[in-house]
């Protein structure tokens, strides 16, 4: 890489764990424009207003949603606005790529789970018995019992599971650190794919190739994780989520579960309290039971 590109002078700017999510978006948009491995990095500061437009409009088909969507303009935005500093690009440039609008978020944005729909997912991945199989099924269910984000996820090594009951999460979202404890369902599956993968350094979730050949040097990506969890849900007939909706998932059944508020805002990596209340996706019955339950006497 050509650290003085202003690809790479964006990434530099970037925590660890947001450098690896928006390399992986920027990569899958340089392969949806059939820009090849070496000419990619000097291609992003080179989009202008047509392109970008393009790009927009083809991660709308793609179903990308649309927070991941208006990230990785800001991106391109902010690598072009570093070649115009640069004097590589004119000002108009940048100037035009600011008048593209961002996606809308849904008016009901987010889809947890049902403990129903939890169950049967969990049931199908665990039938199978491949070594592909037991990795999905011990990233799933570090998904939805951590409820961690998918750049925390792939930042992941094997030292960072400790004891056999824990995740360390050394840099999560604004590079804060913070021990995740597992329910044991979660250590199993964990336990079951190391027992695959062994416990060598590297990645705790990495590439298996065909035949079953583990990858131990080929971490996977947050689009990787993306595009497997959708696949999955969409094998017990729930479509339209994503990885951040088995977060939402795991926020909501604590709060359903009566955990109070601030612990699963620690739990979540959550730094204000009123992040946690944005995820609380419960329905009228939990607030017609609590109704049901006021008594002054």
């Amino acid at each position: 890489m050509n650290a003085a590109c202003p690809y790479a002078l964006y990434l530099g700017r970037l925590a660890p764990n947001s450098q690896r999510s928006i390399a992986s978006q920027l990569n899958s948009i340089a392969d949806m424009m059939g820009w090849t491995d070496e000419e990619r990095e000097d291609k992003y500061h080179l989009i202008d207003f047509q392109q970008a437009t393009y790009i927009k409009t083809k991660l709308i088909t793609q179903g990308w949603s649309a927070r991941s969507i208006n990230r990785a303009m800001i991106a391109i935005r902010s690598i072009v606005k570093i070649a115009v500093l640069s004097g590589l690009v004119p000002e108009m440039q940048s100037i035009q790529l600011r008048a593209i609008s961002k996606v809308n978020h849904g008016k009901h944005d987010g889809k947890p789970l049902s403990t129903e729909q939890v169950n049967k997912l969990l049931i199908k991945l665990q039938r199978d018995k491949s070594v592909l199989g037991i990795r999905n099924y011990a990233l799933i269910s570090t998904l939805l019992g951590t409820g961690l984000r998918r750049s925390e996820l792939v930042a992941l090594l094997v030292e960072d599971f400790i004891e056999g009951t824990a995740l360390v999460v050394k840099k999560g979202k604004g590079n804060k650190s913070r021990t995740v404890h597992l329910p044991a369902w979660t250590q199993l599956a964990l336990n079951q794919w190391l027992a695959l993968r062994s416990k060598s350094n590297g990645h705790l979730f990495v590439r298996v190739a065909k035949g079953g050949n583990i990858k131990h040097n080929t971490a996977l990506s947050s689009c990787s994780i993306y595009s497997l969890t959708k696949k999955s849900l969409a094998s017990i007939g729930v479509d339209g989520v994503s990885p951040h909706d088995l977060r939402r998932t795991f926020i909501t059944r604590l709060l359903e579960q009566n955990v109070d508020i601030n612990t699963v805002r620690q739990m979540a990596g959550h730094e204000d309290i009123s992040t946690t209340i944005m995820y609380d996706k419960r329905n009228e019955k939990v607030m017609q039971e609590a109704a049901s339950l006021l008594s002054y006497q």
